[in-house]
C-alpha cells in the first residue's frame, strides 16, 4: 500500500480571530483519479490526524469504504469551541465556553470554501469529534443540520448545561425537516457518572424517537478508556455509515 499521502495549509480565520492549522489527507492517485470524495472533517486534527488518514487508507484500499479526504482541523481552545453555552470554570476558574456556533461558522463560511476549490469533494461531509468535540458534533447535528451528513460523537462530554441540547435532539426528531443522517454515538465505563447518564438519556431519545431518514448506531465499550475510545469506535463508525460497500 502507498505510504499516507497528505497536504496541509493555514487559514486565517476572521470569525474566530486567529490562525488554524489544517491537516489533509488525500486518497492515492486522487489527481489523476478524476473522481470527487467524500469529506471526513475531524475535530482534534492534532491528535488524531495520523490515526484516522491511516483507518481510512487501510479500510479504502480494502473496499470497505468508499476513498475519502480527512480535513483534520487542529485544536487552540476546546472548551471556547466545542460547548454550546458558557459553563462554570474547570477547578473554580473563570467561566468559559459557549462559542460552538461560532466554530460552526468558521467550518462553514470559512473552512468549506477553502477546501472545496482546492480539492474535488462531494457533497457528502462526515464530522468525528471526541469528548468536547463529541459534545461538538452532537450540537452540530441540530444546529446546523445541513453542514453534515454524517456524525461520530466519541465519548460526548455533556454538562448539566446540555440537558438543554438533548432536549433540542428530541425536537429536532420530532419536528424537524426530512433529511437523510446518520450518527454514530459511542463510549467508555464513564467514572463521571452524570455525564454517562446524560449520554444514556440521549440514546433514550434516539430510540424514543425513530426516523426512517436518521439511522443511528450506539455502543460502549467496556474495555476502551477515554484516550483510546477513538481508536475503537472510528473503524465501526465508517462501518456503520458504509455498509454497501463490500468487505472481506
Amino acid at each position: 500500500m502507498d505510504p499516507l499521502k497528505g497536504d496541509s495549509f493555514i487559514i486565517d480565520s476572521k470569525i474566530l480571530g486567529e490562525e488554524r492549522e489544517i491537516y489533509v489527507y488525500l486518497p492515492p492517485g486522487y489527481e489523476e483519479s478524476g473522481e470527487i470524495y467524500p469529506v471526513i472533517y475531524l475535530l482534534d486534527g492534532h491528535s488524531l490526524h495520523n490515526v484516522v488518514s491511516s483507518f481510512v487508507q487501510h479500510y479504502s484500499g480494502r473496499a470497505r469504504i468508499p476513498p475519502m479526504i480527512v480535513v483534520s482541523i487542529a485544536s487552540t481552545d476546546r472548551m471556547r469551541d466545542f460547548t454550546p453555552t458558557v459553563r462554570v470554570g474547570w477547578r473554580g476558574g473563570e467561566p468559559s465556553g459557549g462559542g460552538a456556533d461560532k466554530f460552526l461558522a468558521f467550518l462553514s463560511e470559512e473552512l468549506f470554501p477553502v477546501v472545496e476549490e482546492k480539492y474535488p469533494t462531494r457533497d457528502y461531509r462526515v464530522l468525528i469529534g471526541h469528548s468536547l468535540g463529541g459534545l461538538f458534533a452532537v450540537h452540530a447535528a441540530v444546529a446546523k443540520p445541513k453542514l453534515f451528513r454524517a456524525y461520530i460523537a466519541c465519548s460526548p462530554w455533556f454538562g448539566e448545561d446540555d440537558d438543554a441540547l438533548i432536549s433540542k435532539v428530541e425536537a429536532h426528531l420530532k419536528e424537524g425537516p426530512p433529511e437523510s443522517k446518520m450518527l454514530y454515538v459511542a463510549h467508555e465505563p464513564i467514572a463521571r457518572t452524570e455525564i454517562e447518564d446524560r449520554i444514556v438519556k440521549l440514546i433514550g431519545v434516539l430510540k424514543g424517537n425513530p426516523r426512517e431518514d436518521f439511522a443511528w448506531s450506539y455502543k460502549r465499550y467496556e474495555d476502551a478508556d477515554h484516550s483510546n475510545l477513538p481508536l475503537k469506535a472510528i473503524p465501526d463508525a465508517l462501518d456503520f455509515f458504509f455498509p454497501g460497500i463490500v468487505q472481506d
